[in-house]
Protein backbone atom coordinates (compact mmCIF):
# COMPACT_ATOMS: atom_id res chain seq x y z
CA UNK A 1 0.00 0.00 0.00
CA UNK A 2 2.84 2.42 0.83
CA UNK A 3 4.51 1.68 -2.52
CA UNK A 4 1.28 2.43 -4.46
CA UNK A 5 0.80 5.67 -2.53
CA UNK A 6 4.38 6.78 -3.27
CA UNK A 7 3.93 5.99 -6.98
CA UNK A 8 0.73 8.03 -7.15
CA UNK A 9 2.33 10.95 -5.28
CA UNK A 10 5.44 10.79 -7.50
CA UNK A 11 3.29 10.76 -10.63
CA UNK A 12 1.26 13.73 -9.38
CA UNK A 13 4.43 15.73 -8.65
CA UNK A 14 5.79 14.92 -12.11
CA UNK A 15 2.48 15.89 -13.75
CA UNK A 16 2.66 19.28 -12.02
CA UNK A 17 6.32 19.83 -12.87
CA UNK A 18 6.08 19.17 -16.62
CA UNK A 19 3.67 22.05 -17.45
CA UNK A 20 5.77 24.43 -15.34
CA UNK A 21 8.91 23.41 -17.25
CA UNK A 22 7.13 23.85 -20.58
CA UNK A 23 5.78 27.26 -19.57
CA UNK A 24 9.31 28.43 -18.69
CA UNK A 25 10.95 26.90 -21.79
CA UNK A 26 10.77 30.12 -23.82
CA UNK A 27 12.05 32.45 -21.12
CA UNK A 28 15.47 33.11 -19.75
CA UNK A 29 18.84 32.83 -21.38
CA UNK A 30 19.35 33.34 -25.12
CA UNK A 31 20.60 30.04 -26.56
CA UNK A 32 20.98 27.88 -29.66
CA UNK A 33 21.01 24.13 -30.13
CA UNK A 34 21.12 21.94 -33.17
CA UNK A 35 22.66 19.24 -35.23
CA UNK A 36 22.51 17.49 -38.56
CA UNK A 37 24.50 16.91 -41.72
CA UNK A 38 25.96 19.04 -44.46
CA UNK A 39 25.66 16.81 -47.53
CA UNK A 40 28.86 16.46 -49.56
CA UNK A 41 30.29 14.71 -52.58
CA UNK A 42 28.53 12.43 -55.01
CA UNK A 43 27.04 9.10 -54.00
CA UNK A 44 27.20 6.69 -56.96
CA UNK A 45 23.88 6.62 -58.78
CA UNK A 46 21.77 8.93 -56.63
CA UNK A 47 23.07 12.35 -55.67
CA UNK A 48 24.82 13.60 -52.57
CA UNK A 49 26.63 11.29 -50.18
CA UNK A 50 27.09 11.16 -46.43
CA UNK A 51 27.71 14.59 -45.00
CA UNK A 52 29.82 16.26 -42.41
CA UNK A 53 28.01 15.95 -39.09
CA UNK A 54 27.65 18.76 -36.61
CA UNK A 55 25.97 19.14 -33.23
CA UNK A 56 26.12 22.05 -30.84
CA UNK A 57 24.61 23.70 -27.82
CA UNK A 58 25.46 27.21 -26.69
CA UNK A 59 24.01 29.92 -24.48
CA UNK A 60 24.73 33.44 -23.36
CA UNK A 61 26.09 33.13 -19.83
CA UNK A 62 29.24 33.93 -17.87
CA UNK A 63 30.91 30.51 -18.05
CA UNK A 64 30.50 27.06 -19.65
CA UNK A 65 28.83 28.57 -22.72
CA UNK A 66 28.50 25.31 -24.65
CA UNK A 67 30.08 22.65 -26.82
CA UNK A 68 30.46 21.73 -30.49
CA UNK A 69 31.07 18.31 -32.08
CA UNK A 70 32.04 18.25 -35.76
CA UNK A 71 32.85 15.24 -37.95
CA UNK A 72 34.61 16.20 -41.18
CA UNK A 73 33.94 13.51 -43.79
CA UNK A 74 35.79 15.16 -46.68
CA UNK A 75 38.37 12.35 -46.42
CA UNK A 76 35.69 9.64 -46.47
CA UNK A 77 33.29 7.95 -44.08
CA UNK A 78 33.96 5.65 -41.14
CA UNK A 79 37.58 5.73 -39.97
CA UNK A 80 38.40 8.25 -42.69
CA UNK A 81 36.27 10.92 -41.01
CA UNK A 82 37.96 13.36 -38.63
CA UNK A 83 36.20 14.21 -35.35
CA UNK A 84 36.61 17.53 -33.56
CA UNK A 85 35.22 18.49 -30.16
CA UNK A 86 35.33 22.05 -28.88
CA UNK A 87 34.14 24.41 -26.21
CA UNK A 88 32.28 27.62 -26.96
CA UNK A 89 33.91 30.79 -25.61
CA UNK A 90 31.48 33.37 -27.04
CA UNK A 91 27.86 33.37 -28.14
CA UNK A 92 25.83 36.13 -29.82
CA UNK A 93 22.35 36.29 -31.28
CA UNK A 94 22.08 37.61 -34.84
CA UNK A 95 18.57 39.02 -35.13
CA UNK A 96 15.86 36.75 -33.78
CA UNK A 97 16.59 33.53 -35.66
CA UNK A 98 20.36 33.12 -35.90
CA UNK A 99 23.40 32.84 -33.65
CA UNK A 100 27.14 32.93 -34.00
CA UNK A 101 29.55 31.10 -31.76
CA UNK A 102 33.30 30.88 -31.53
CA UNK A 103 35.54 28.66 -29.47
CA UNK A 104 38.52 26.36 -29.23
CA UNK A 105 38.95 22.74 -30.29
CA UNK A 106 39.70 20.65 -27.20
CA UNK A 107 40.00 17.29 -28.96
CA UNK A 108 40.96 16.17 -32.46
CA UNK A 109 43.77 16.91 -34.87
CA UNK A 110 43.54 20.68 -34.35
CA UNK A 111 43.42 20.77 -30.55
CA UNK A 112 44.07 24.33 -29.40
CA UNK A 113 42.99 25.89 -32.71
CA UNK A 114 39.83 28.01 -32.96
CA UNK A 115 36.52 27.73 -34.82
CA UNK A 116 33.57 29.92 -35.84
CA UNK A 117 30.04 28.55 -36.15
CA UNK A 118 26.96 30.30 -37.53
CA UNK A 119 23.51 28.68 -37.26
CA UNK A 120 20.21 29.96 -38.66
CA UNK A 121 16.76 28.70 -37.62
CA UNK A 122 14.29 29.05 -40.50
CA UNK A 123 11.30 27.24 -39.00
CA UNK A 124 10.22 23.68 -38.39
CA UNK A 125 9.45 20.72 -40.64
CA UNK A 126 7.62 20.96 -43.95
CA UNK A 127 6.18 24.34 -42.94
CA UNK A 128 9.61 25.96 -42.89
CA UNK A 129 10.02 28.61 -45.55
CA UNK A 130 13.70 27.72 -46.01
CA UNK A 131 16.11 25.09 -44.74
CA UNK A 132 18.01 25.79 -41.55
CA UNK A 133 21.47 27.04 -42.46
CA UNK A 134 24.90 26.32 -41.04
CA UNK A 135 28.40 27.65 -41.53
CA UNK A 136 31.55 26.42 -39.83
CA UNK A 137 35.10 27.60 -40.22
CA UNK A 138 37.16 25.01 -38.39
CA UNK A 139 40.46 26.93 -38.51
CA UNK A 140 40.45 30.62 -37.53
CA UNK A 141 42.84 32.92 -35.66
CA UNK A 142 40.70 33.82 -32.63
CA UNK A 143 37.88 32.52 -30.47
CA UNK A 144 36.15 35.92 -30.23
CA UNK A 145 32.72 36.62 -31.76
CA UNK A 146 33.62 40.27 -32.36
CA UNK A 147 36.07 39.23 -35.08
CA UNK A 148 33.50 36.93 -36.73
CA UNK A 149 31.30 38.56 -39.39
CA UNK A 150 28.00 36.95 -40.32
CA UNK A 151 28.82 34.77 -43.34
CA UNK A 152 27.49 35.68 -46.78
CA UNK A 153 24.44 33.66 -47.87
CA UNK A 154 26.56 31.98 -50.56
CA UNK A 155 28.86 30.58 -47.84
CA UNK A 156 26.04 29.15 -45.71
CA UNK A 157 24.99 25.55 -46.31
CA UNK A 158 21.64 23.79 -45.91
CA UNK A 159 21.50 21.67 -42.79
CA UNK A 160 20.10 18.28 -43.83
CA UNK A 161 18.77 15.53 -41.61
CA UNK A 162 18.71 17.88 -38.64
CA UNK A 163 17.45 21.04 -37.04
CA UNK A 164 18.58 24.34 -35.56
CA UNK A 165 16.74 26.00 -32.67
CA UNK A 166 17.52 29.62 -31.71
CA UNK A 167 15.85 31.11 -28.63
CA UNK A 168 16.08 34.81 -27.92
CA UNK A 169 15.28 34.30 -24.23
CA UNK A 170 12.04 36.28 -24.18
Amino acid sequence: MKRACLLVMGGAILALAIPAAIANAGSGTPRATGGGQILIGEKPGNGLGAGDTISFTAQDRASNLGQVQYVDRSGGIGKNGVTYHGTVSCFELVGTNAAKMAGTWTNGPHTGDHFNLYAEDNGEGVNASDSDMIFIDSMVDTDECGDFDTPDEDDQLDLARGNVQVYDGS
